[in-house]
């Protein structure tokens, strides 16, 4: 990259403070007044196709994504014992991080305090979740055109799965179908690359409505989203993961966080995944002693399917949108969310800011309005440090812990060996996740 050259989370900032400088204007001039009435359609137009080019392109990213994830697992076979273990520790660790957020954003309520609807947004009611029965037939599509065409997160997941695992029973015969759809899921990556250059555009007419329309009394609950979403992250690192690492992994988990800073800094300051993954597997093999061959089954597939703390922020932005627009969450509600967040996180797709994307169909499918994300697109590359390095925290904590099941993690070698030095890993790297 050139020197000089402004990334992309730069561009957005940028963007962020333009829309704040002149919504600051407007909402001043007032929001009344005729020349601002007409600009303010025009402003949020272009967050309004930003918005639209990222809702066009989850469907085929995550579907693509799924199916070629799946049906490359060919070490399922002979890890099936850790196959399953793993699964298990990915469904925990996203419940346990998610429950957290929610709690967090119950006791902090970042939305609270600037009801958007009695600003002039209009009345929201949010719809029902299923309960705990509808919820378990729900992963079933009946007509999968039809849960495509609805953007059905959930069915789409479903259906991948059982396409990947299709293909993966077809063995050979299989690999030019596989071929193309690891082509199509490199494809939606690309894709996925331009609409994100739209952000600092898109930030920038969703900021300015926003602020002319609200007033700058929305900066309060943006700034308590932050901080919420980061104690939550740290909470979940400190409480849940060390207690995995301590009762069952039984090791020592300040010689974990020690070992494992630098794939925690990497992830955090390029919020990238793949950034994070080869010294994530440098660091699990060489210094917490996980074997190789379960290092190269859980570690790649935790990059794409164990996002902890993107699984947190599906949970608080549910919270803070509804809490910006005064809408009661039960507590049947929050059970329901947490278990639909963590299927969410489990089935993300490694995509550059795919929370953003995927939270977007996530609050549309429950009927929420798309303020709340207005209002966090701007900032999201600061919480989405947080979100990549807790996830691949999560995926080592996955490794070591199963590998301590299994009797084969070098014990040795984790309380003994070297730190592994990591020079230039970063240099040149582009956010990616």
């Amino acid at each position: 990259m050139k020197r000089g050259k402004l990334k992309l989370f730069h561009k957005i900032f940028i963007g962020l403070f333009l829309g704040i400088i002149l919504g600051t204007i407007l909402s001043a001039i007032g929001k009344d007044q005729p020349f601002v009435v007409k600009l303010l359609p025009w402003l949020g137009l272009l967050g309004d196709i930003f918005l639209r080019l990222i809702r066009m392109v989850v469907v085929p990213l995550v579907l693509f994504s799924i199916i070629s994830g799946v049906s490359n697992l060919t070490e399922i076979k002979k890890l099936r014992s850790i196959g399953t273990k793993t699964v298990i520790f990915f469904f925990l660790t996203g419940f346990l991080s998610i429950g957290t957020g929610i709690i967090m954003a119950n006791i902090f309520k970042p939305g609270a305090g600037l009801n958007i609807a009695e600003l002039g947004a209009g009345t929201v009611e949010m719809r029902e979740l299923p309960t705990v029965f509808e919820s378990i037939l729900g992963l079933f599509p009946a007509n999968i055109f039809e849960s495509l065409a609805q953007g059905e997160m959930l069915h789409i997941i479903t259906f991948g799965i059982f396409i990947g695992a299709g293909l993966l029973l077809m063995g050979e015969r299989a690999k030019p179908i596989v071929d193309l759809v690891d082509r199509c899921s490199e494809m939606m990556y690309k894709v996925v690359d331009i609409v994100i250059q739209f952000t600092p555009i898109g930030v920038f007419g969703l900021m300015t409505q926003a602020v002319a329309t609200f007033g700058v009394g929305i900066f309060g609950p943006v700034f308590k989203f932050i901080l919420v979403d980061y104690g939550a992250n740290i909470f979940n690192i400190a409480v849940w993961y060390s207690l995995i690492l301590f009762f069952i992994a039984k090791v020592n988990p300040l010689k974990f966080y020690k070992k494992s800073f630098q794939p925690w800094a990497i992830a955090f300051s390029t919020c990238s995944s793949a950034a994070a993954l080869p010294v994530t597997m440098k660091v699990g093999t060489d210094e917490l002693g996980i074997p190789k061959e379960t290092a190269s089954f859980i570690l790649p597939l935790g990059a794409t399917a164990n996002m902890n703390g993107t699984g947190i922020y599906f949970g608080i932005v549910v919270m803070f949108a509804a809490q910006l627009y005064g809408i009661p969450i039960t507590i049947s509600q929050q059970i329901m969310l947490v278990l639909t967040a963590t299927m969410l996180s489990i089935g993300c797709a490694a995509a550059p800011q795919t929370g953003l994307i995927i939270s977007i169909a996530l609050l549309t499918g429950l009927g929420i309005p798309l303020d709340g994300i207005a209002l966090i697109a701007g900032v999201y590359r600061i919480v989405d440090q947080i979100h990549t390095s807790t996830n691949a925290l999560g995926d080592l904590v996955v490794g070591v812990t199963v590998s301590s099941m299994e009797g084969d993690l070098d014990r040795e070698l984790f309380n003994h060996g070297g730190m592994f030095a990591v020079n230039n890993v970063s240099n040149g790297l582009e956010e990616n996740v």
